[in-house]
C-alpha cells in the first residue's frame, strides 16, 4: 500500500498509523484470534452492503477459502480504514487500544517455514509455551 498523504491526514496521524501497523507486523503476527472483534469495533456493517467486502474480516465461512497472506493484507486494510476513511475519530483509537492490549497467545501467527503463506492455517500460539 502506499505512504498515506501528510499534508491531507496530518503528519501525527500518519505516524500513529504507520506505528500501530509496524506493531501489528511486528514477531510475526497476522491476525487477532478474534479478529471479529475488528469489524465490530469498526462497525464496518453500518457501511452499504456493497462496501462490506472490503473491510470484513476473513473469518468464518471466508476463512478457508483465503491464505494467511491474504488475511494479513485484509487486516492490514482495515487499519488503515480505521485510520483514515471511518467517520467517527473514535474508531481508531478504540482499534489502536485493542490490538495493542492483546496477549501474545490473543494472535495468530504467520508460519516461518512458508515463505509466500500460501495456506490458510496461520500459527497458534499455546499458552503452555515459554518465551
Amino acid at each position: 500500500m502506499n505512504r498515506p498523504s501528510e499534508k491531507f491526514y496530518g503528519k501525527q496521524l500518519v505516524q500513529e498509523y504507520e506505528d500501530l501497523l509496524n506493531y501489528c507486523k511486528a514477531d510475526n503476527r497476522a491476525t487477532p484470534t478474534n479478529w471479529g472483534k475488528v469489524m465490530a469495533i469498526l462497525e464496518t456493517r453500518k457501511l452499504p452492503r456493497h462496501c462490506w467486502g472490503f473491510y470484513d474480516s476473513l473469518i468464518m465461512g471466508y476463512y478457508h477459502h483465503y491464505s494467511v497472506k491474504q488475511k494479513v493484507e485484509r487486516f492490514h486494510k482495515q487499519i488503515r480504514y480505521g485510520a483514515f476513511m471511518t467517520h467517527n475519530p473514535t474508531h481508531f483509537k478504540k482499534l489502536k487500544d485493542f490490538l495493542m492490549n492483546l496477549k501474545k497467545n490473543e494472535w495468530s501467527y504467520k508460519w516461518f517455514d512458508d515463505f509466500e503463506n500460501n495456506s490458510p492455517y496461520p500459527f497458534y500460539p499455546s499458552e503452555r509455551l515459554s518465551s
